[in-house]
């Protein structure tokens, strides 16, 4: 079985910002999930979130090129939120009443589980505290 990495928008927004902080670690680290050819997992909210952050940050044409590294299914795997995974995802949400994680991030916690991810490719601190939560990696290691 291919090894599966999800893809956080924080990941996605820095890969294609050259001006986010973040943008040389993450432009090497999918460089590198590229070469061992592993499959990255993302959600379509994910996506759409990434893509309204690009647009107003970098403009249009580089939201497109997103939207069409996000549609490639030779390295992505984007999984359609259904309305299971939404349930599953507010139940995430509402259960973790101290945390301050979105309900985009608790869907793509469910996708993690449903995809078998052990790893996750972000740079959003809530992913880092999810992790030590409900233990999976967080890449990369900062």
């Amino acid at each position: 079985m291919k090894l599966s990495v999800l893809v956080d928008a924080s990941a996605w927004i820095a890969i294609v910002d050259r001006d986010d902080y973040y943008h040389l670690i993450a432009q090497s680290t999918y460089d590198d999930l590229l070469t061992d050819e592993v499959l990255l997992v993302t959600t379509n909210w994910t996506g759409y979130e990434a893509l309204s952050i690009v647009k107003s940050r970098i403009g249009y044409t580089q939201m497109i090129s997103l939207w069409e590294q996000l549609n490639d299914p030779e390295t992505v795997r984007l999984v359609r939120i259904t309305e299971e995974i939404e349930l599953a995802g507010l139940d995430i949400f509402l259960h973790y009443r101290d945390k301050k994680w979105g309900v985009v991030d608790c869907a793509s916690l469910v996708v993690m589980d449903m995809a078998g991810c052990n790893q996750a490719f972000a740079f959003d601190t809530h992913f880092r505290e999810a992790s030590r939560q409900r233990g999976f990696e967080v890449i990369p290691i900062l």
